[in-house]
């Protein structure tokens, strides 16, 4: 799994010369990072996040982008989709530092445009890695428990809590349920999935614990879980299913 950066520069040189620099530390991180919005338009910036719902984005961002949006106010935009992004400011108003904090936007540097190259080099890949590093001890408290985000409130479970997630009606819209009751939100099965190990996916639209499964029906392919709901399984997970609980118990 890569990680989002979202770049947005209204000096297309400037842009072009971010991207080059970043594209060149990428090849050091082994797809860790990935580019994927880079544009001189703010509108473009809040069109993606809309659209991709993206976490642990990096967004390195130029405050004054001769816009109705400068970079602060993208910056609590990208916060209200994104709970856990890496807010970067590339800018040669070093003076407004205050007042992103006053904004309370969450930004976690600066780094200044007009030295020289190697510093700036120096400053962005500097930044990278240390992103990085929290995204990996963030990870690791993760796979620990489960965690999601509803509008500004972040839910933290711990792993037995955790029954199923299903995919709602609503586009990349979930439903979690755990022993405390029901919530929704935004989010993806898949990645899901590969985030969380002690996951497992029974069919197209639901994952469970299979340390919370009560009871399982093969010849109907049906589970019941500690809450009483029931899920039907896919033919081809009866193998992995039983070799799961064997291991559990």
């Amino acid at each position: 799994m890569s990680y989002p950066i979202i770049i947005c520069e209204d000096n297309p040189i400037e842009l072009k010369h971010i991207n080059t620099l970043i594209e060149n530390c990428l090849l050091f991180h082994e797809n860790f990072f990935q580019i994927e919005c880079s544009t001189n338009t703010p509108q473009n910036v809040i069109k993606y996040i809309n659209e991709s719902l993206p976490t642990h984005g990096t967004y390195l961002l130029d405050i004054d982008l001769q816009s109705s949006i400068d970079g602060i106010d993208l910056a609590k935009k990208i916060r209200e989709v994104d709970v856990q992004a890496n807010i970067v400011f590339t800018t040669t108003h070093d003076e407004l530092a205050p007042e992103t904090l006053k904004r309370k936007v969450g930004a976690i540097g600066f780094i200044e445009k007009g030295q020289i190259m190697e510093n700036y080099r120096d400053d962005i890949y500097g930044t990278l890695e240390y992103i990085k590093r929290l995204i990996e001890k963030s990870k690791e408290y993760q796979q620990k428990n489960f965690t999601f985000v509803i509008g500004t409130q972040m839910y933290n479970f711990n792993q037995n809590e955790v029954y199923s997630i299903t995919s709602s009606q609503i586009p990349h819209q979930l439903i979690f349920l755990s022993e405390h009751g029901q919530y929704e939100f935004y989010g993806k099965l898949k990645d899901l999935e590969q985030k969380y190990s002690f996951l497992f996916r029974i069919n197209r639209s639901c994952l469970i614990n299979p340390i919370n499964i009560r009871k399982i029906d093969f010849p109907s392919r049906r589970i019941t879980l500690k809450n009483g709901i029931i899920d039907k399984f896919s033919i081809g997970k009866a193998t992995k299913l039983k070799k799961i609980l064997l291991s559990i118990n």
